[in-house]
């Protein structure tokens, strides 16, 4: 009985060895879940922020401001797209951009900034993009400045209005 009572007694030193060595590689797993699982929800939450500016805008409508006066057709997408992307972001945050696309569906030159929510039958593009910087240094490493840009983009055809 002495034997088995000393062999549990020294294999506790292997134990606390042993959970020294993983415990590191776990919380690394732990924080990359969590940190790339923000990631994701950022980016989907942008994505759905952006179709729907982008459905306001194919229809022409506007919103009106918190007085009450009707908002310009580019103040009412810029501001759908901002209420909707506050759920993961902070909205001033967003660079946003409405720009008509050239033949081919290509982007035309220094359409960064550009708010032209065109005309009936113009196809637009709604590209918000928002740089995404990771909360630990170790997983940031991995990306240049630490942070990401993320690009959430919809293309659509002015109805006639």
């Amino acid at each position: 009985m002495t034997r088995l009572a000393r062999k549990i007694r020294d294999s506790g030193g292997a134990t606390v060895v042993e959970f020294a060595l993983v415990l590191p590689v776990f919380i690394l797993l732990l924080l990359a879940t969590i940190e790339f699982g923000n990631y994701f929800f950022v980016q989907h939450t942008l994505q759905f922020a952006t179709r729907e500016g982008t459905r306001l805008a194919l229809v022409g409508r506007t919103l009106n401001d918190a007085s009450g006066n009707p908002m310009t057709r580019q103040d009412s997408i810029i501001q759908t797209i901002k209420n909707y992307a506050s759920a993961a972001v902070n909205p001033a945050a967003l660079q946003i951009s409405i720009f008509p696309v050239g033949p081919g569906y290509t982007d035309p030159t220094n359409w960064q900034g550009t708010t032209d929510p065109g005309s009936g039958g113009n196809y637009m593009r709604v590209r918000v993009q928002y740089a995404f910087n990771f909360w630990t240094p170790l997983i940031g490493q991995f990306f240049p400045s630490g942070m990401r840009t993320i690009t959430a983009e919809a293309l659509y055809r002015n109805e006639a209005f």
